[in-house]
């Protein structure tokens, strides 16, 4: 078993050093960027429901994309897609193992199978295909598929360490790893232990979180806590809601743990009893305004935005931003970098912010 060691990268933090595979045009692992995935929700053998579907997806940001493939008329859709759009897609494959061989010869670019849902002679054959046609397989093990002894993380892992030895044994390691438990703590411990144990990519997610806020907290925290310990190169936010809600979290987590930037920042403050201005609709025209610039200036997503309603949260605490407003009795302070550069009402200030922000471009 390969062990791996932790390196830093661009003086955030300590970025766990693992293989680097390819799934089509994305790299995964390495120093490759995380990349965001997701999941179609519609039926894959529905082709015009799947294509509108991956339309929304990657209009959201969507890095890769998994389809469920269920029966042969699933796979069929594959090569469809597959001329499509240039997205690499991953066929998601359960108990038949005729079609994880099915996947990859219509063209599949990954391909995840559960391991202990399939006899291991099956398994030898989805290796030597995927071995011929250069495809990687990720190795996918939910906490509901292994025999519980002693904790769980430990059992998850004596699972995927032994899965793992299988593969190697026959000299196969384009793999990419999950262990996926609806428990944030159990997440925790079970990614720590193995990315400890193993140098192979992990995708990193919380399984069946459901939907709401307890969901996309259950997904933050999972998902964020190893990020910021340098743990994971892939990950997929799963939610029962759209897919395209899935990837516009994955990319919300990963810029807020400083390791993508999909957009600029826009920070305000919660307002409180001290706001003298409507600081609601200001941000509203803020963002609005924002969105456009973006359409036309790409570099606009480096940047920090204030929106501050009072003294107290002005251009002191937020130093930190390139530009940004702050309310005071019906006007507002323009402020760059924390200091003061003019005054104005508050039916002039968004036009004043966004002509500064477009003296940059």
């Amino acid at each position: 078993m390969n062990f791996c060691g932790r390196e830093r990268r661009k003086g955030f933090t300590m970025r766990r050093t693992t293989r680097k595979i390819k799934a089509g045009s994305v790299e995964i692992g390495g120093d490759a960027p995380v990349s965001v995935q997701g999941m179609t929700k519609v039926p894959t053998g529905d082709v015009l429901g799947i294509l509108k579907e991956f339309r929304r997806m990657i209009s959201s940001g969507a890095e890769i994309i998994r389809v469920a493939v269920l029966n042969p008329g699933d796979a069929e859709t594959i090569p469809v897609l597959k001329k499509s759009f240039d997205v690499p897609v991953v066929a998601d494959i359960h108990y038949l193992p005729e079609l994880a061989l099915l996947s990859m010869r219509k063209g599949a670019d990954k391909i995840r199978i559960n391991p202990y849902n399939m006899q291991k002679k099956y398994i030898r054959d989805i290796i030597k295909e995927a071995k011929i046609s250069g495809i990687p397989i990720r190795i996918g093990i939910n906490s509901g598929s292994v025999k519980i002894k002693g904790t769980l993380a430990g059992s998850l892992v004596h699972s995927a360490l032994d899965t793992l030895k299988f593969f190697q044994d026959r000299d196969f390691h384009d793999i990419v790893l999950s262990l996926k438990t609806p428990d944030v703590r159990d997440t925790l411990e079970t990614y720590r232990k193995i990315s400890e144990a193993c140098d192979y990519p992990l995708h990193l997610g919380i399984t069946e979180a459901g939907r709401g806020l307890l969901a996309e907290s259950k997904s933050i925290l999972g998902i964020g806590a190893l990020l910021l310990e340098g743990i994971g190169d892939t990950i997929r936010v799963s939610l029962t809601e759209p897919s395209s809600r899935e990837i516009e979290m994955g990319k919300a987590i990963l810029q807020s743990a400083g390791l993508r930037r999909f957009g600029p920042e826009i920070i305000s403050c919660p307002t409180c009893g001290r706001t003298r201005v409507d600081i609601f609709s200001v941000l509203s025209m803020v963002e609005r305004e924002i969105r456009k610039l973006g359409k036309r200036h790409p570099g606009i997503k480096k940047m920090k935005i204030a929106v501050m309603g009072c003294s107290v949260n002005g251009p002191g605490e937020a130093k930190q931003a390139d530009i940004g407003i702050a309310g005071g009795e019906g006007k507002f302070a323009l402020f760059k970098k924390g200091t003061i550069i003019g005054t104005y009402g508050q039916d002039e200030i968004v036009g004043k912010l966004i002509g500064e922000i477009k003296k940059t471009f």
